[in-house]
């Protein structure tokens, strides 16, 4: 009789093989979990460290690049503000100079930008046509040709400032040769009891037709001191439009007088005064430098015709004794 143990229905024969096999398969995965997938944990560790470096080490690079596009954008808004700055500023200069000149309209700057553009196309073609139409012009060096040429150009571009700087210097000195007489209209007006906006808008009426300059100028700054909070304001415009240094001198009196309560008929009277003995003295100093001016003409004019009929008989018979 063999000893032999059932289990499960297996003898020893069976049992050792399955329980054999099942310690390998143990082995195995020990082996498994204690080598391999920790080397694998390993492995996806690395792998987030090595990532982690990666985005560690780019974020300064991508912060600087942050920073370089701020910059630039910095740079570009700031060239932007400071063109935009210069734009006002050179509109601002171009309304004066049209207003020094008469020109107060909304249209003037856009005019005077199409004169400056056109000014030198007109130049450049009158220059062309009178090439074509005169054979002097054809002989010359091509050099000075081109010389000829830029300074045609050059002519147009600042024609229109040309223009406008004669028409503002004649408008400057018929203000400033009428402001003596407005300023005598002003004193009646105060002494009247007229506050200063009515003062201006009387006196504008009263010189419409003695001097169409000075009535425009009064009559745009009472308009102004009704509309503006501040008179002083208006004042100072009438300043800037007109760019007289008479006018400037009555503005400062007149913010002076308002500041501290100097009645308005004696301020004017006293620039009155001042404006005609400052005009006198003007006149005076012409006169003076008159005999200093006329020396060229004479010399260059009456000399030559008294030297001719005085040495011209003696010239004459010398020649003809020979």
């Amino acid at each position: 009789m063999t000893n032999s143990v059932v289990l499960f229905g297996m003898g020893w024969s069976e049992i050792i093989p399955i329980g054999s096999g099942l310690v390998v398969f143990g082995i195995v995965m020990f082996v498994w979990f204690a080598v391999i997938e920790k080397d694998s944990v390993a492995a996806r560790a690395k792998a987030i460290r090595e990532h982690k470096r990666i985005v560690l080490a780019q974020q300064p690079t991508q912060k600087k690049k942050q920073r370089v596009t701020l910059a630039r954008k910095n740079r570009l808004s700031n060239l932007a503000a400071s063109m935009r700055a210069k734009r006002k500023e050179q509109t601002a200069n171009i309304r004066m100079l049209l207003a020094v000149a008469g020109f107060r309209s909304n249209e003037a700057v856009g005019l005077y930008v199409l004169a400056k553009f056109i000014g030198p196309l007109i130049t450049t073609v009158g220059g062309f046509i009178l090439y074509y139409v005169t054979p002097t012009l054809q002989d010359l060096n091509p050099l000075l040709l081109i010389v000829l040429l830029v300074f045609t150009v050059l002519a147009g571009i600042g024609l229109p400032d040309l223009i406008l700087g004669f028409l503002g210097r004649g408008r400057q000195k018929k203000i400033q040769g009428a402001l003596p007489d407005a300023l005598d209209l002003m004193v009646i007006c105060t002494e009247a009891g007229l506050a200063l906006d009515a003062t201006f808008e009387r006196v504008a009426a009263e010189m419409a037709s003695s001097s169409r300059e000075m009535s425009d100028e009064l009559s745009l700054t009472s308009v102004e001191m009704a509309i503006l909070p501040e008179r002083s304001e208006a004042l100072n415009n009438l300043t800037r439009r007109t760019n007289v240094q008479a006018i400037e001198s009555v503005v400062s009196t007149l913010n002076q007088t308002e500041r501290y309560g100097t009645p308005l008929a004696q301020s004017f009277r006293i620039l009155a005064s001042d404006f005609r003995d400052s005009r006198l003295l003007r006149a005076e100093e012409k006169a003076a430098k008159l005999p200093a001016t006329l020396t060229i003409p004479m010399i260059g004019l009456i000399f030559p015709c008294l030297f001719a009929v005085l040495l011209g008989p003696a010239i004459i018979q010398t020649m003809n004794s020979f």
